[in-house]
């Protein structure tokens, strides 16, 4: 039973790292991608010069998914106010609001504020209330699922018309268009319970017992309880943590060469000390401390991978328990990248 608890709590532990080494592999475009977005910025500018703005907030949204900025997050988020989607604009401006204050830039955060306030006075909201919830119920707006917790909440929509829709096993679908009343006001819809369908209940399949299938296969040795089959898992475990390990310390070098390029050209070229430096420069220095936290990031997920595969592949070779692991991962960081300090004991 114990060893049995140990591999779920290292499955546990290799899930967590595949998805932070995933979220700092994402994290900087690729230059190709900076160079579509800096282009559907402008074409989006250009549209709104020319009155399109229907054609220009889909530019400025997909250039804000590439290459994520404030000044194109603030363009959409005017864009789709002038377009009279209010709802959609209101969060647009508080993204605004939180990537100024992420990068300490108060007068920018105090102006996507002001904007998302003035909105928020005007908001139009809906409330879907569910009254005898079936199993398996699934409530969607506009084709987008409604989480649970969100049922009879009063929520900023956008104006005009939003289909709700109900769905659960056995049950027929209910649906229903809901128009938005005005700024200010709160419209409701009511999921009534749902009809039983005969057609879905008949397709059922029948009751556990009633129709037994063939009986099953013996396990295999070393598939699976006694034996190896512990230490297989853990063998198996250790080399998708090494994995993980190896692409850590990979995405945590490229970050850190790319910040001491950012830092480099921007001492260079646009500052005269290290804190004196024109527009340009503010902007290099501080791609280059981001770049230098990722790559930090990514070496600290880097270690620990290598060493819980290391620790995993040694604990596999045998089939007693080993003696308690002590990882201790210590992260230098500095102004243009960062670095790890392993030690362990297994």
């Amino acid at each position: 039973m114990t060893r049995h608890r140990g591999n779920s709590r290292v499955a546990w532990c290799v899930a967590a790292l595949l998805s932070l080494s995933a979220g700092v592999a994402r994290a900087e475009p690729s230059a190709d991608q900076a160079a579509a977005a800096e282009a559907l910025f402008r074409e989006g500018r250009d549209l709104v010069a020319q009155g399109k703005l229907a054609e220009a907030c889909p530019k400025f949204a997909a250039s804000q998914r590439l290459d994520p900025g404030y000044g194109t997050q603030w363009n959409l988020a005017d864009c789709l106010e002038r377009l009279g989607r209010s709802a959609s604009a209101w969060a647009a401006f508080r993204e605004a609001a939180d990537m100024a204050s992420r990068a300490g830039q108060a007068d920018r955060e105090a102006k996507a504020t002001r904007r998302a306030a003035d909105l928020e006075k005007k908001l139009e909201r809906l409330v879907i209330t569910v009254t005898t919830p079936a199993d398996g119920l699934v409530v969607r707006r506009n084709g987008a699922v409604l989480d649970a917790g969100a049922w009879g909440a009063p929520l900023p929509v956008d104006p005009g018309k939003h289909r709700v829709e109900a769905t659960a096993p056995g049950k027929k679908p209910f649906s229903v268009e809901a128009q938005t009343a005005g700024p200010g006001q709160v419209v409701t819809v009511e999921v009534p319970p749902l009809e039983d369908d005969p057609a879905a209940t008949a397709a059922a399949p029948p009751p556990p017992g009633e129709a037994p299938g063939p009986p099953a296969a013996p396990l295999r040795p070393g598939a699976g309880g006694d034996g190896d089959g512990g230490a297989g898992t853990r063998r198996t475990l250790s080399f998708v943590a090494g994995g993980v390990g190896v692409a850590g310390v990979v995405t945590g070098s490229i970050f850190g060469l790319l910040a001491s390029s950012r830092w480099n050209r921007a001492q260079d070229e646009h500052c005269r000390t290290e804190t004196l430096c024109d527009a340009r420069g503010v902007a290099l220095v501080e791609d280059a401390k981001s770049a230098a936290k990722l790559s930090t990031a990514g070496f600290i997920v880097g270690g620990v991978g290598l060493a819980a595969g290391v620790a995993l592949f040694v604990t596999s070779l045998g089939d007693t328990e080993p003696a308690a692991a002590r990882i201790v991962v210590a992260p230098a960081v500095g102004t243009t990248g960062g670095g790890l300090a392993i030690h362990g004991r297994f």
